[in-house]
Protein backbone atom coordinates (compact mmCIF):
# COMPACT_ATOMS: atom_id res chain seq x y z
CA UNK A 1 0.00 0.00 0.00
CA UNK A 2 1.25 3.47 -0.84
CA UNK A 3 -0.06 6.91 -0.04
CA UNK A 4 0.75 10.06 -1.95
CA UNK A 5 1.46 13.62 -0.93
CA UNK A 6 2.86 16.20 -3.30
CA UNK A 7 5.60 14.55 -5.34
CA UNK A 8 6.65 11.81 -2.93
CA UNK A 9 5.08 8.67 -1.53
CA UNK A 10 3.66 9.35 1.94
CA UNK A 11 0.47 10.32 3.68
CA UNK A 12 -1.79 13.02 2.21
CA UNK A 13 -3.31 14.43 5.37
CA UNK A 14 -2.68 18.16 5.16
CA UNK A 15 -4.92 20.67 3.43
CA UNK A 16 -2.26 21.74 0.94
CA UNK A 17 -2.53 24.48 -1.65
CA UNK A 18 -3.90 22.09 -4.21
CA UNK A 19 -4.18 24.71 -6.91
CA UNK A 20 -0.39 24.45 -7.26
CA UNK A 21 -0.10 20.66 -7.04
CA UNK A 22 1.61 19.15 -10.06
CA UNK A 23 -0.85 16.37 -10.79
CA UNK A 24 1.12 15.07 -13.74
CA UNK A 25 4.15 14.68 -11.50
CA UNK A 26 2.09 12.66 -9.02
CA UNK A 27 0.68 10.59 -11.87
CA UNK A 28 4.21 9.89 -13.11
CA UNK A 29 5.35 8.75 -9.65
CA UNK A 30 2.40 6.38 -9.16
CA UNK A 31 2.85 5.07 -12.70
CA UNK A 32 6.51 4.33 -12.01
CA UNK A 33 5.59 2.51 -8.79
CA UNK A 34 3.20 0.24 -10.68
CA UNK A 35 5.76 -0.37 -13.43
CA UNK A 36 8.37 -1.33 -10.83
CA UNK A 37 5.89 -3.74 -9.28
CA UNK A 38 5.11 -5.30 -12.66
CA UNK A 39 8.82 -5.69 -13.49
CA UNK A 40 9.36 -7.27 -10.05
CA UNK A 41 6.73 -9.88 -11.04
CA UNK A 42 4.09 -8.85 -8.53
CA UNK A 43 0.94 -10.87 -9.09
CA UNK A 44 -1.24 -7.82 -8.52
CA UNK A 45 -0.83 -4.05 -8.83
CA UNK A 46 -0.01 -1.96 -5.76
CA UNK A 47 -2.90 -0.35 -3.88
CA UNK A 48 -2.31 3.39 -3.69
CA UNK A 49 -4.69 5.20 -1.39
CA UNK A 50 -5.76 8.63 -0.33
CA UNK A 51 -6.76 8.93 3.27
CA UNK A 52 -9.91 11.05 3.30
CA UNK A 53 -10.24 13.33 6.35
CA UNK A 54 -12.40 16.04 4.86
CA UNK A 55 -9.63 17.12 2.48
CA UNK A 56 -10.85 14.81 -0.28
CA UNK A 57 -13.54 17.18 -1.50
CA UNK A 58 -11.08 20.09 -1.44
CA UNK A 59 -8.38 18.12 -3.25
CA UNK A 60 -10.59 17.16 -6.14
CA UNK A 61 -11.60 20.76 -6.62
CA UNK A 62 -7.99 21.52 -7.55
CA UNK A 63 -8.29 25.06 -6.21
CA UNK A 64 -11.27 26.02 -8.39
CA UNK A 65 -14.28 24.43 -6.81
CA UNK A 66 -15.15 21.85 -4.17
CA UNK A 67 -17.31 18.80 -4.50
CA UNK A 68 -20.18 18.78 -1.99
CA UNK A 69 -19.67 16.94 1.29
CA UNK A 70 -21.69 13.80 2.14
CA UNK A 71 -24.14 15.80 4.26
CA UNK A 72 -24.77 18.18 1.36
CA UNK A 73 -25.28 15.20 -0.96
CA UNK A 74 -27.82 13.70 1.44
CA UNK A 75 -29.67 17.03 1.65
CA UNK A 76 -29.86 17.09 -2.14
CA UNK A 77 -31.81 13.80 -1.87
CA UNK A 78 -30.60 12.48 -5.22
CA UNK A 79 -28.63 9.24 -5.25
CA UNK A 80 -28.09 9.83 -8.97
CA UNK A 81 -26.20 13.03 -8.14
CA UNK A 82 -24.23 11.21 -5.44
CA UNK A 83 -23.27 8.57 -8.02
CA UNK A 84 -22.15 11.31 -10.43
CA UNK A 85 -20.05 12.96 -7.73
CA UNK A 86 -18.52 9.57 -6.89
CA UNK A 87 -17.75 9.00 -10.55
CA UNK A 88 -16.15 12.44 -10.89
CA UNK A 89 -14.05 11.82 -7.77
CA UNK A 90 -13.09 8.37 -9.04
CA UNK A 91 -12.03 9.74 -12.41
CA UNK A 92 -9.83 12.38 -10.77
CA UNK A 93 -8.26 9.84 -8.41
CA UNK A 94 -7.66 7.24 -11.10
CA UNK A 95 -5.97 9.82 -13.30
CA UNK A 96 -3.21 10.32 -10.71
CA UNK A 97 -2.94 6.62 -9.90
CA UNK A 98 -4.96 6.45 -6.69
CA UNK A 99 -7.08 3.30 -6.68
CA UNK A 100 -8.24 3.02 -3.07
CA UNK A 101 -9.99 5.65 -0.93
CA UNK A 102 -11.01 5.62 2.73
CA UNK A 103 -14.56 6.92 2.39
CA UNK A 104 -17.50 7.12 2.97
CA UNK A 105 -18.37 7.12 6.67
CA UNK A 106 -21.27 4.84 7.53
CA UNK A 107 -21.99 6.47 10.89
CA UNK A 108 -25.35 8.00 11.63
CA UNK A 109 -25.17 11.65 12.66
CA UNK A 110 -25.82 11.47 16.40
CA UNK A 111 -24.75 13.17 19.60
CA UNK A 112 -21.42 11.28 19.63
CA UNK A 113 -20.37 12.89 16.32
CA UNK A 114 -18.36 16.08 16.77
CA UNK A 115 -19.86 19.13 14.99
CA UNK A 116 -16.74 19.51 12.79
CA UNK A 117 -17.26 15.93 11.51
CA UNK A 118 -20.99 16.25 10.84
CA UNK A 119 -20.49 17.12 7.16
CA UNK A 120 -18.65 13.84 6.59
CA UNK A 121 -21.77 11.82 7.44
CA UNK A 122 -24.88 11.32 5.30
CA UNK A 123 -27.19 12.35 8.15
CA UNK A 124 -29.18 10.60 10.84
CA UNK A 125 -31.51 8.46 8.73
CA UNK A 126 -30.25 4.90 8.29
CA UNK A 127 -31.89 4.41 4.88
CA UNK A 128 -30.46 7.70 3.57
CA UNK A 129 -26.97 6.79 4.79
CA UNK A 130 -27.16 3.35 3.16
CA UNK A 131 -28.49 4.59 -0.19
CA UNK A 132 -26.07 7.52 -0.60
CA UNK A 133 -23.06 5.57 0.66
CA UNK A 134 -23.85 2.84 -1.85
CA UNK A 135 -24.28 5.37 -4.67
CA UNK A 136 -20.92 7.01 -3.87
CA UNK A 137 -19.17 3.62 -3.75
CA UNK A 138 -20.74 2.66 -7.09
CA UNK A 139 -19.62 5.93 -8.69
CA UNK A 140 -16.05 5.39 -7.51
CA UNK A 141 -16.07 1.78 -8.67
CA UNK A 142 -17.24 2.83 -12.14
CA UNK A 143 -13.86 4.55 -12.56
CA UNK A 144 -11.81 1.71 -11.09
CA UNK A 145 -11.42 3.11 -7.58
CA UNK A 146 -12.39 0.96 -4.60
CA UNK A 147 -13.95 2.61 -1.56
CA UNK A 148 -13.08 1.51 1.97
CA UNK A 149 -16.07 2.62 4.07
CA UNK A 150 -15.47 3.61 7.66
CA UNK A 151 -17.67 1.48 9.88
CA UNK A 152 -17.70 2.29 13.57
CA UNK A 153 -19.68 -0.22 15.63
CA UNK A 154 -22.85 1.26 17.15
CA UNK A 155 -22.39 3.23 20.34
CA UNK A 156 -23.93 0.51 22.47
CA UNK A 157 -21.43 -2.04 21.16
CA UNK A 158 -18.53 0.34 21.76
CA UNK A 159 -19.69 0.78 25.33
CA UNK A 160 -19.46 -2.98 25.77
CA UNK A 161 -15.92 -2.79 24.37
CA UNK A 162 -14.93 -0.23 26.95
CA UNK A 163 -16.49 -1.83 30.01
CA UNK A 164 -15.33 -5.37 29.24
CA UNK A 165 -17.33 -6.54 32.25
CA UNK A 166 -20.40 -8.12 30.65
CA UNK A 167 -20.33 -11.89 30.92
CA UNK A 168 -22.96 -12.23 28.18
CA UNK A 169 -20.88 -10.20 25.74
CA UNK A 170 -21.77 -12.17 22.61
CA UNK A 171 -25.53 -12.03 23.31
CA UNK A 172 -25.40 -8.27 23.89
CA UNK A 173 -23.42 -7.63 20.70
CA UNK A 174 -25.85 -9.73 18.69
CA UNK A 175 -28.80 -7.80 20.15
CA UNK A 176 -27.30 -4.38 19.45
CA UNK A 177 -26.40 -5.35 15.88
CA UNK A 178 -30.14 -5.24 15.13
CA UNK A 179 -30.33 -1.50 15.80
CA UNK A 180 -30.80 1.15 13.10
CA UNK A 181 -27.29 2.36 13.88
CA UNK A 182 -25.90 -0.84 12.41
CA UNK A 183 -28.14 -1.08 9.35
CA UNK A 184 -25.95 1.09 7.03
CA UNK A 185 -23.02 -1.26 7.72
CA UNK A 186 -25.18 -4.29 6.99
CA UNK A 187 -26.69 -2.63 3.91
CA UNK A 188 -23.34 -1.81 2.31
CA UNK A 189 -21.99 -5.28 3.11
CA UNK A 190 -25.02 -6.85 1.41
CA UNK A 191 -24.11 -5.00 -1.80
CA UNK A 192 -20.32 -5.28 -1.51
CA UNK A 193 -19.47 -8.38 0.56
CA UNK A 194 -15.85 -8.49 -0.68
CA UNK A 195 -14.99 -4.80 -0.46
CA UNK A 196 -12.54 -3.58 2.16
CA UNK A 197 -13.94 -1.91 5.25
CA UNK A 198 -12.24 0.32 7.79
CA UNK A 199 -13.42 -0.97 11.14
CA UNK A 200 -13.09 1.76 13.74
CA UNK A 201 -12.63 -0.41 16.79
CA UNK A 202 -9.11 0.02 18.10
CA UNK A 203 -7.92 -1.46 21.37
CA UNK A 204 -9.54 0.76 23.99
CA UNK A 205 -8.04 -0.77 27.13
CA UNK A 206 -4.33 -1.52 26.94
CA UNK A 207 -4.43 -2.69 30.55
CA UNK A 208 -6.41 -5.71 29.32
CA UNK A 209 -5.16 -6.08 25.73
CA UNK A 210 -5.98 -9.76 25.29
CA UNK A 211 -9.52 -9.37 26.58
CA UNK A 212 -10.06 -6.26 24.47
CA UNK A 213 -8.72 -8.00 21.35
CA UNK A 214 -10.99 -10.97 21.98
CA UNK A 215 -14.03 -8.66 22.21
CA UNK A 216 -13.24 -7.01 18.88
CA UNK A 217 -12.69 -10.42 17.29
CA UNK A 218 -16.12 -11.48 18.57
CA UNK A 219 -17.78 -8.53 16.81
CA UNK A 220 -15.84 -9.10 13.57
CA UNK A 221 -16.59 -12.80 13.40
CA UNK A 222 -20.11 -12.87 14.82
CA UNK A 223 -21.60 -9.73 13.32
CA UNK A 224 -19.60 -8.75 10.24
CA UNK A 225 -18.68 -12.16 8.89
CA UNK A 226 -21.23 -14.68 10.20
CA UNK A 227 -24.32 -12.48 10.41
CA UNK A 228 -23.77 -9.99 7.57
CA UNK A 229 -21.78 -12.29 5.28
CA UNK A 230 -18.81 -9.96 4.98
CA UNK A 231 -15.89 -11.64 3.20
CA UNK A 232 -13.53 -8.73 2.54
CA UNK A 233 -10.53 -7.47 4.52
CA UNK A 234 -10.98 -5.24 7.56
CA UNK A 235 -8.67 -2.27 8.07
CA UNK A 236 -7.97 -0.70 11.44
CA UNK A 237 -6.87 2.89 11.90
CA UNK A 238 -4.46 3.49 14.74
CA UNK A 239 -5.70 7.05 14.99
CA UNK A 240 -7.80 5.91 17.94
CA UNK A 241 -4.72 4.88 19.90
CA UNK A 242 -3.78 7.46 22.56
CA UNK A 243 -1.14 9.67 20.94
CA UNK A 244 0.85 10.09 24.14
CA UNK A 245 1.07 6.36 24.78
CA UNK A 246 3.99 5.31 22.59
CA UNK A 247 4.09 1.87 24.20
CA UNK A 248 0.47 1.31 23.20
CA UNK A 249 1.17 2.51 19.65
CA UNK A 250 4.09 0.10 19.27
CA UNK A 251 1.95 -2.88 20.20
CA UNK A 252 -1.26 -1.77 18.48
CA UNK A 253 -0.48 -3.34 15.06
CA UNK A 254 0.09 -6.75 16.64
CA UNK A 255 -3.04 -6.47 18.75
CA UNK A 256 -4.97 -5.37 15.65
CA UNK A 257 -4.15 -8.60 13.82
CA UNK A 258 -4.84 -10.65 16.95
CA UNK A 259 -8.23 -8.90 17.10
CA UNK A 260 -9.19 -10.49 13.80
CA UNK A 261 -8.63 -7.38 11.66
CA UNK A 262 -6.59 -7.90 8.50
CA UNK A 263 -4.78 -4.61 7.85
CA UNK A 264 -3.59 -1.66 9.90
CA UNK A 265 -2.07 1.76 9.47
CA UNK A 266 1.40 2.03 10.91
CA UNK A 267 2.15 4.93 13.29
CA UNK A 268 3.57 8.07 11.67
CA UNK A 269 6.53 8.30 14.06
CA UNK A 270 9.41 6.40 12.35
CA UNK A 271 10.80 5.06 15.64
CA UNK A 272 7.40 3.80 16.76
CA UNK A 273 6.79 2.38 13.29
CA UNK A 274 10.08 0.44 13.27
CA UNK A 275 9.36 -0.87 16.78
CA UNK A 276 5.90 -2.01 15.65
CA UNK A 277 7.41 -3.99 12.76
CA UNK A 278 9.99 -5.58 15.06
CA UNK A 279 7.25 -6.61 17.49
CA UNK A 280 5.28 -8.18 14.64
CA UNK A 281 8.28 -10.14 13.42
CA UNK A 282 9.06 -11.39 16.93
CA UNK A 283 5.43 -12.44 17.43
CA UNK A 284 5.46 -14.43 14.20
CA UNK A 285 8.77 -16.09 15.11
CA UNK A 286 7.44 -17.11 18.52
CA UNK A 287 4.01 -18.09 17.14
CA UNK A 288 2.34 -15.51 19.37
CA UNK A 289 0.92 -14.37 16.06
CA UNK A 290 -0.17 -17.69 14.51
CA UNK A 291 0.61 -18.23 10.84
CA UNK A 292 -3.08 -19.00 10.31
CA UNK A 293 -4.00 -15.40 11.23
CA UNK A 294 -1.54 -14.00 8.72
CA UNK A 295 -2.59 -16.46 6.03
CA UNK A 296 -6.31 -15.72 6.43
CA UNK A 297 -5.69 -11.98 6.31
CA UNK A 298 -3.48 -12.33 3.25
CA UNK A 299 -6.10 -14.42 1.43
CA UNK A 300 -8.80 -11.82 2.04
CA UNK A 301 -6.59 -8.96 0.89
CA UNK A 302 -5.57 -10.86 -2.24
CA UNK A 303 -9.18 -11.70 -3.13
CA UNK A 304 -10.19 -8.07 -2.56
CA UNK A 305 -7.46 -6.72 -4.85
CA UNK A 306 -8.25 -9.27 -7.54
CA UNK A 307 -11.80 -7.94 -7.99
CA UNK A 308 -10.93 -4.32 -8.71
CA UNK A 309 -7.25 -4.09 -9.69
CA UNK A 310 -5.77 -5.17 -12.99
CA UNK A 311 -2.52 -4.29 -14.77
CA UNK A 312 -4.25 -3.06 -17.90
CA UNK A 313 -6.18 -0.38 -16.04
CA UNK A 314 -3.38 0.89 -13.78
CA UNK A 315 -0.73 1.05 -16.51
CA UNK A 316 -2.92 2.59 -19.22
CA UNK A 317 -4.87 5.43 -17.69
CA UNK A 318 -5.86 8.91 -18.79
CA UNK A 319 -3.64 11.67 -17.45
CA UNK A 320 -5.24 14.22 -15.10
CA UNK A 321 -6.98 17.28 -16.43
CA UNK A 322 -6.13 20.66 -14.99
CA UNK A 323 -8.06 22.86 -14.81
CA UNK A 324 -11.28 20.99 -14.22
CA UNK A 325 -13.61 20.50 -17.14
CA UNK A 326 -16.59 22.85 -17.22
CA UNK A 327 -18.90 19.86 -16.83
CA UNK A 328 -17.34 18.94 -13.48
CA UNK A 329 -17.66 22.50 -12.16
CA UNK A 330 -21.29 22.60 -13.32
CA UNK A 331 -21.93 19.26 -11.56
CA UNK A 332 -20.63 20.61 -8.25
CA UNK A 333 -22.62 23.83 -8.62
CA UNK A 334 -25.82 21.97 -9.49
CA UNK A 335 -25.42 19.62 -6.53
CA UNK A 336 -24.74 22.47 -4.10
CA UNK A 337 -27.86 24.28 -5.27
CA UNK A 338 -29.97 21.19 -4.72
CA UNK A 339 -28.69 20.84 -1.14
CA UNK A 340 -29.70 24.24 0.28
CA UNK A 341 -32.51 23.66 2.77
CA UNK A 342 -35.00 26.22 4.02
CA UNK A 343 -36.42 25.23 7.40
CA UNK A 344 -39.03 27.99 7.16
CA UNK A 345 -41.71 27.58 4.47
CA UNK A 346 -42.12 31.31 3.71
CA UNK A 347 -40.29 33.17 0.92
CA UNK A 348 -36.96 34.80 1.74
CA UNK A 349 -37.35 37.94 3.89
CA UNK A 350 -34.88 39.72 1.58
CA UNK A 351 -37.30 39.49 -1.33
CA UNK A 352 -38.74 42.94 -1.93
CA UNK A 353 -36.29 44.70 0.38
CA UNK A 354 -35.03 47.99 -1.06
CA UNK A 355 -31.54 47.63 -2.51
CA UNK A 356 -30.26 50.66 -0.58
CA UNK A 357 -31.16 49.03 2.76
CA UNK A 358 -28.41 48.23 5.24
CA UNK A 359 -27.82 44.49 5.67
CA UNK A 360 -25.77 43.19 8.62
CA UNK A 361 -23.96 39.90 7.94
CA UNK A 362 -22.65 38.45 11.20
CA UNK A 363 -20.45 35.36 10.81
CA UNK A 364 -18.31 33.18 13.12
CA UNK A 365 -14.55 32.71 13.06
CA UNK A 366 -13.87 29.27 11.52
CA UNK A 367 -10.88 27.19 10.53
CA UNK A 368 -9.74 27.73 6.96
CA UNK A 369 -10.27 24.76 4.65
CA UNK A 370 -6.63 24.92 3.53
CA UNK A 371 -3.76 27.39 4.12
CA UNK A 372 -4.30 29.46 0.98
CA UNK A 373 -8.06 29.90 1.35
CA UNK A 374 -9.34 33.35 2.42
CA UNK A 375 -8.73 34.22 6.05
CA UNK A 376 -12.50 34.54 6.37
CA UNK A 377 -14.32 32.04 4.13
CA UNK A 378 -17.57 33.96 4.63
CA UNK A 379 -16.22 36.77 2.47
CA UNK A 380 -17.77 34.77 -0.38
CA UNK A 381 -21.22 35.16 1.18
CA UNK A 382 -20.65 38.85 1.91
CA UNK A 383 -19.59 39.56 -1.66
CA UNK A 384 -22.61 37.72 -3.06
CA UNK A 385 -25.04 39.63 -0.83
CA UNK A 386 -23.40 42.99 -1.51
CA UNK A 387 -24.07 42.68 -5.25
CA UNK A 388 -27.78 43.07 -4.43
CA UNK A 389 -27.35 45.14 -1.26
CA UNK A 390 -24.30 47.43 -1.59
CA UNK A 391 -24.69 48.57 2.03
CA UNK A 392 -23.94 45.09 3.36
CA UNK A 393 -21.78 45.26 6.49
CA UNK A 394 -19.87 42.08 7.32
CA UNK A 395 -18.80 41.62 10.95
CA UNK A 396 -17.35 38.40 12.38
CA UNK A 397 -17.65 37.11 15.94
CA UNK A 398 -15.69 34.73 18.15
CA UNK A 399 -17.67 32.20 20.17
CA UNK A 400 -15.51 32.63 23.24
CA UNK A 401 -15.66 36.42 23.18
CA UNK A 402 -19.31 36.64 22.21
CA UNK A 403 -21.07 39.66 20.72
CA UNK A 404 -19.35 43.02 21.20
CA UNK A 405 -20.57 46.61 21.07
CA UNK A 406 -19.79 46.62 17.32
CA UNK A 407 -22.19 43.73 16.70
CA UNK A 408 -24.86 45.37 18.85
CA UNK A 409 -24.61 48.65 16.91
CA UNK A 410 -25.15 46.92 13.57
CA UNK A 411 -27.98 44.80 15.03
CA UNK A 412 -29.66 48.04 16.17
CA UNK A 413 -29.35 49.79 12.79
CA UNK A 414 -29.66 47.17 10.03
CA UNK A 415 -32.86 46.74 8.04
CA UNK A 416 -31.98 43.06 7.54
CA UNK A 417 -29.77 40.67 9.50
CA UNK A 418 -28.12 37.46 8.33
CA UNK A 419 -26.70 35.63 11.35
CA UNK A 420 -24.49 32.61 10.56
CA UNK A 421 -23.91 29.65 12.87
CA UNK A 422 -21.02 27.23 12.39
CA UNK A 423 -19.88 25.67 15.65
CA UNK A 424 -17.04 23.16 15.11
CA UNK A 425 -16.62 21.60 18.54
CA UNK A 426 -18.88 20.25 21.26
CA UNK A 427 -16.62 22.10 23.71
CA UNK A 428 -18.05 25.40 22.41
CA UNK A 429 -21.76 24.54 22.48
CA UNK A 430 -22.27 26.47 25.71
CA UNK A 431 -20.43 29.47 24.23
CA UNK A 432 -22.68 29.31 21.16
CA UNK A 433 -25.76 29.15 23.38
CA UNK A 434 -24.53 32.30 25.14
CA UNK A 435 -24.00 34.07 21.80
CA UNK A 436 -27.49 33.09 20.61
CA UNK A 437 -28.93 34.24 23.93
CA UNK A 438 -27.17 37.61 23.58
CA UNK A 439 -28.49 37.88 20.01
CA UNK A 440 -32.09 37.36 21.13
CA UNK A 441 -31.61 39.83 23.97
CA UNK A 442 -30.24 42.45 21.56
CA UNK A 443 -33.19 41.99 19.21
CA UNK A 444 -35.87 42.17 21.88
CA UNK A 445 -36.41 45.92 21.66
CA UNK A 446 -36.55 45.94 17.86
CA UNK A 447 -38.94 42.98 17.80
CA UNK A 448 -41.34 45.02 19.95
CA UNK A 449 -41.56 47.75 17.30
CA UNK A 450 -44.40 47.97 14.78
CA UNK A 451 -44.16 45.29 12.09
CA UNK A 452 -43.06 47.70 9.36
CA UNK A 453 -40.10 48.84 11.51
CA UNK A 454 -38.85 45.43 12.53
CA UNK A 455 -35.70 44.09 10.85
CA UNK A 456 -35.86 41.12 8.51
CA UNK A 457 -34.03 38.25 10.19
CA UNK A 458 -32.29 35.23 8.67
CA UNK A 459 -30.26 32.56 10.47
CA UNK A 460 -27.97 30.38 8.32
CA UNK A 461 -26.36 27.16 9.52
CA UNK A 462 -23.15 26.70 7.52
CA UNK A 463 -22.06 23.44 9.10
CA UNK A 464 -23.75 21.10 11.53
CA UNK A 465 -27.54 21.58 11.12
CA UNK A 466 -27.91 20.67 14.79
CA UNK A 467 -26.86 24.28 15.42
CA UNK A 468 -30.51 25.11 14.79
CA UNK A 469 -31.71 22.79 17.55
CA UNK A 470 -32.69 25.87 19.57
CA UNK A 471 -35.74 27.85 18.56
CA UNK A 472 -35.16 30.91 16.37
CA UNK A 473 -38.71 32.18 16.55
CA UNK A 474 -39.31 34.89 13.99
CA UNK A 475 -36.12 34.06 12.05
CA UNK A 476 -36.04 32.59 8.55
CA UNK A 477 -33.80 29.51 8.95
CA UNK A 478 -31.63 28.00 6.18
CA UNK A 479 -28.96 25.25 6.08
CA UNK A 480 -26.06 24.96 3.64
CA UNK A 481 -24.03 22.32 5.63
CA UNK A 482 -20.53 23.65 4.86
CA UNK A 483 -18.71 26.91 4.17
CA UNK A 484 -17.05 26.10 0.87
CA UNK A 485 -17.32 28.70 -1.86
CA UNK A 486 -19.86 26.65 -3.81
CA UNK A 487 -22.10 26.10 -0.79
CA UNK A 488 -22.09 29.77 0.24
CA UNK A 489 -22.76 31.01 -3.30
CA UNK A 490 -25.70 28.61 -3.57
CA UNK A 491 -26.97 29.74 -0.16
CA UNK A 492 -26.74 33.40 -1.22
CA UNK A 493 -29.00 32.71 -4.19
CA UNK A 494 -31.65 31.34 -1.83
CA UNK A 495 -31.24 34.14 0.71
CA UNK A 496 -31.68 36.72 -2.04
CA UNK A 497 -34.79 34.99 -3.36
CA UNK A 498 -33.12 34.24 -6.70
CA UNK A 499 -33.60 30.49 -6.33
CA UNK A 500 -35.96 28.31 -4.33
CA UNK A 501 -34.48 26.00 -1.70
CA UNK A 502 -35.11 22.37 -2.63
CA UNK A 503 -32.95 20.52 -0.12
CA UNK A 504 -34.27 18.25 2.62
CA UNK A 505 -32.94 18.28 6.16
CA UNK A 506 -30.88 15.04 6.50
CA UNK A 507 -31.13 14.98 10.29
CA UNK A 508 -34.03 14.25 12.60
CA UNK A 509 -35.93 17.33 13.68
CA UNK A 510 -35.35 18.23 17.35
Amino acid sequence: MCQVKGNRPCRWEDHANLEHVDLRRIADVTQQLQQFAREAHYDQPITIDLREKGALYDFLGLGQTHYPSPLSLAAGHSTASTFQIGSAIGKALASIGVNWIFTPALDLLSDVIEPRNASQTFGSNATTVTEHATALIQGLAAEGVSACPNAHPPGAVLEIFRTQENTEFADDVNQHSETLEFSPIAGVIARYPRNSMQFGAAIHDFRKPEQSAKSIRTVCEMVLRNKCGYMGPTVSSLAETPEDASVCAKHAPLLTILSGLDMFRLPKDPDVRDASISILKAAMASNTLPASFVSAASDRVTAFKAQFLDWQRVLHRQLPEQPLAAAQIALAQRTYRASITAISPDPSPLSGLASDSMLALITPHVHRRHPDSPSDPFETLGQALSRSFPRTRHVSYNLQEGLTITHLLFLARAAAIVFVLCNQSSAFIEHQDEVVGALHQAMRARDAMPVEQRPRKIVLSAGDPRDLRDAFEGWWAVCCYEYSQGALEAAAEVLLGQRQATGRLPVAAS
